[in-house]
This record gives C-alpha cells, sequence and structure tokens, in this order.
C-alpha cells in the first residue's frame, strides 16, 4: 500500500524548485536513487479531525532564513561575496570584521551564505544551487564595490567567497492558507535538507516542480510512496479512490 502524506508549498522563490513542509503526521522513508517518491494533486473528503489546518508561517521562518536558491552558476557569480577578512585572514567570526565585494544594501540584516547541494532531477538536469546560511553581518562602510562588515552571528565561520544577501524574513503572510493547485502537478522530492532517509511532519523537503509549472505558496499535493506490486490494487485519478 503506498505511504500517503500532504504537504505545502511554502514559496521558496525558485522557479523550478520549491521547498515544501510535510503537515501529516505519518513519517514516510526517502529514497532518493530508488525513485520512489511520488507527488500528485487528489481531492479527498476527510473527516473534520483529519482537514488540513493553515500553518503559521513562523513553522517555516526558520528554515526559508537558514537556506536560499539561486537558479544557476551565472546567477551565484553575480551575487555579492567575501574577498577577505581583517588583516587579510582566511577565516572569520562573530564579532570580526570583513570585506566584501559587490551589490550589499546599506541597512537591514546581511546573511553570509556558502553555497552547498545542487539540485537536479533525477535525469541530472540541472534545477538551481542551495546556499545554506553560516552567519550574519551588518554594513559598516562602502567604497566603490567593496564594502566593510562586521559578522554580528556565526555558527560557521566565515570564508573567502561565502555568499553576502539581505536575510529576507518572508513577511507577506502569518500563515499558510492550504488549496489545491489550478492543474495537475505531479514531481518528485529530490532533497531533504540534513540528508535524513525519514521524513516526518513539519519537515522541509524539495520538490523538482516550481512557479513555473503552477506551484503557489498553500498548495496542497499528496505524496505517496511505492511499496510492493499488488495486482489487485487499482489507483485512480483526481476525485476517485484507491481499492488496496
Amino acid at each position: 500500500m503506498a505511504a500517503k502524506q500532504h504537504a505545502y508549498c511554502d514559496g521558496f522563490g525558485a522557479l523550478l524548485l520549491t521547498i515544501v513542509m510535510l503537515v501529516s503526521a505519518d513519517a514516510i522513508a526517502w529514497e532518493r536513487e530508488q525513485n520512489v517518491v511520488k507527488l500528485s494533486p487528489q481531492v479527498r473528503t476527510l473527516p473534520h479531525g483529519e482537514a488540513v489546518e493553515p500553518i503559521p508561517m513562523e513553522i517555516a521562518q526558520a528554515f526559508l532564513r537558514e537556506h536560499r536558491v539561486v537558479d544557476n552558476a551565472e546567477a551565484l557569480q553575480a551575487l555579492a561575496y567575501v574577498i577577505a577578512g581583517d588583516d587579510r585572514r582566511l577565516i572569520s567570526g562573530a564579532g570580526d570584521q570583513l570585506y566584501a565585494r559587490g551589490d550589499v544594501p546599506r541597512h537591514g540584516q546581511l546573511g553570509i551564505y556558502r553555497q552547498s547541494e545542487t539540485y537536479q532531477t533525477l535525469e541530472g538536469t540541472p534545477l538551481g544551487i542551495e546556499l545554506t546560511k553560516v552567519g550574519a553581518a551588518r554594513h559598516i562602510s562602502s567604497e566603490g564595490d567593496i564594502v566593510q562588515l562586521e559578522v554580528v552571528s556565526s555558527h560557521q565561520e566565515v570564508r573567502v567567497n561565502d555568499i553576502v544577501l539581505p536575510l529576507d524574513d518572508h513577511e507577506q503572510s502569518t500563515e499558510l492558507i492550504p488549496r489545491a493547485p489550478l492543474s495537475a502537478i505531479e514531481g518528485r522530492i529530490i532533497a531533504v535538507p540534513g540528508g535524513v532517509r525519514f521524513i516526518g511532519r513539519f519537515q522541509i523537503v524539495t520538490l523538482d516542480r516550481g512557479t513555473l509549472d503552477g506551484l503557489q505558496p498553500g498548495h496542497v499535493l499528496q505524496v505517496n510512496q511505492q511499496g510492493g506490486v499488488n495486482q489487485r490494487s487499482s489507483y485512480s485519478g483526481v476525485g476517485s479512490t484507491a481499492q488496496h
């Protein structure tokens, strides 16, 4: 029997990728190399106690501040980046000053990110590059395209070539309102932050579908995990039932 969950699209911002939050209670095992996870919209009637309730955005805020996605290597090259620490040090931490090159806002908090995973389809088509936050900084001064920053916090050492971006609080809404996509969307889970194998409620996963495919914040998808072959099983489309 297929394992089923519901997932919210939370509007991560990439055109070809979507970060979703699992909101059902059941856990599933994720095996990237076996291509076992498939997502598609499906209409189901649930008892009131099982209905998917709106999810406060604060649950996803921490993740959204810690992870960003850029479309490709060309977009990555256009971002501001660390060129040196104070006294030409190669690594910096909280309280240190450093220098960056590029377009850096003078006001507001800044995040310092490091390139991590390259997202791609199961067939190998590149979809985007994940950036993971290593610290935060504030603007001190600038001259031309060289900016002096102070590291205000860090949970990893800040290195040369780390990326500097404005921190985005995703405050456009206070909660995610569940609704079905306007058209049928099928995709796959291609990554799980932290490399964990089992995924449970309120955990974040990455899909190989995004806004170009019609996904919007709040869209609810059903997650099916492939099980053993059962000759008596039949699966049908939207609005009907499956017999097991």
